[in-house]
């Protein structure tokens, strides 16, 4: 786990620093602790996933290397619209329709949009309302989930 962490760490840091870019994450310090409360199969699911040896690593690389890192706060970041600000609602398996906007995406993607956000605003600049058309070629029961049409 320390060497896949150290190596990921490596990788990510390196790519922003070619690229000149910064990088951002999530403070989930509180991760493991909060687990605690979670049924035993959960718990070791995500304690696996080692995200505290990833963040410490790529801390320790941004710094070593002069790659900006900022570190948002967790809380709303994949239930929130990042359109318009609005509570998401669950409409397939990690799937969010905002019913205020439209917007439909994967959680995953919706959470990185929000932390693109928050990065943005604490740089001092901000991220344009998203404007990609919905993707409407794509198979929607990959995931078992019925199509919106």
């Amino acid at each position: 786990m320390e060497d896949w962490a150290r190596r990921t760490a490596h990788t990510i840091i390196s790519l922003a620093r070619q690229g000149q870019l910064a990088v951002a994450r999530e403070d989930l310090t509180g991760l493991v602790e909060s687990l605690r409360r979670l049924p035993k199969g959960h718990r070791t699911a995500l304690i696996a996933l080692g995200y505290r040896r990833l963040a410490f690593w790529m801390d320790w690389q941004a710094e070593k290397n002069g790659v900006p890192i900022f570190v948002v706060e967790p809380a709303g970041t994949s239930s929130t619209c990042p359109r318009c600000g609005a509570e998401l609602v669950e409409v397939g398996h990690r799937r969010l329709r905002c019913p205020n906007c439209g917007l439909e995406a994967d959680r995953d993607t919706i959470a990185i949009l929000n932390i693109e956000r928050r990065t943005l605003g604490k740089m001092g600049g901000s991220l344009a309302t998203p404007t990609a058309p919905q993707m409407t070629d794509v198979n929607p029961n990959r995931w078992g989930e019925p199509p919106h049409l």
